[in-house]
Order: structure tokens, then C-alpha cells, then sequence
């Protein structure tokens, strides 16, 4: 009886401390916001991680930004292509890539935050 009552009480322990895929999404987003953003990504601080979100209801992982650079500098750049490398080369997004979410990057305006100057959107249909 005493092994039963053990054996119960480990598995029901097991099966109630996992966390949902989605969950754990949510909580790194928020971990990393509150321990590294905002975050300069360059020396010059023309890159900036803002905050970085996760909606459950849509799986859409999602960066924000703040950019300073010229239209014809942004033009020139092939970020879509940047960030999917990015995120290939990420072992930590494997998980959240396997659980096909969406990879939303939004990049605003540094002089006026409410300007958005790109927002790529990278599916498991582009990463996989």
C-alpha cells in the first residue's frame, strides 16, 4: 500500500509540473523583458530590443525594436533573409520552432517610436 501511495503521489507530481509549450513561451518572453530589454544590439545604439512578447492565442513570438537609419540604408538591407538565418542558427527557438510558432520582428523608428519601418513576420512555412 505504502508503494502505491508512493508511486500515485510521483506520477501526479510529474504530470502537474509540466508547463505547456505555449506557457513557457510567455514566460521566457516576459524573463527576457524584464532581465535584458531594453538592450542595445550595436556599439553606435542605433539597434535596440525593446520587449519581446508571446500571444498565446496566435503562437506570434514577437520582437520589437527601435532603429535609427536612413529609408534608403533600410531599403538596402535584406532583413527578412537576416532573420531567418537568425533564427535557424538559435538552438533556444528550436522548441518554439518545433511548436511552429510565428516569428513577428518590428522594427520602429528610434526618432518616433510610433513610425513602423519594417514588420516581418516569419512562419514555420519560411523556417522549416
Amino acid at each position: 500500500m505504502k508503494k502505491i501511495l508512493l508511486l500515485l503521489t510521483a506520477l501526479l507530481t510529474l504530470t502537474a509540473c509540466q508547463e505547456s509549450m505555449e506557457d513557457r513561451a510567455a514566460r521566457d518572453a516576459a524573463d527576457a523583458t524584464a532581465k535584458r530589454c531594453p538592450m542595445r544590439l550595436n556599439d553606435d545604439g542605433t539597434l535596440v530590443l525593446e520587449r519581446i512578447t508571446f500571444d498565446k492565442s496566435t503562437l506570434i513570438w514577437k520582437q520589437d525594436f527601435l532603429l535609427e537609419a536612413s529609408p534608403e540604408a533600410i531599403e538596402q538591407l535584406d532583413m527578412r533573409d537576416i532573420l531567418l538565418k537568425e533564427l535557424k542558427n538559435m538552438p533556444s527557438y528550436k522548441p518554439y520552432m518545433e511548436s511552429n510558432f510565428i516569428f513577428q520582428y518590428v522594427f520602429c523608428d528610434m526618432k518616433n517610436p510610433k513610425d513602423t519601418l519594417m514588420d516581418i513576420k516569419l512562419t514555420p512555412k519560411d523556417y522549416n
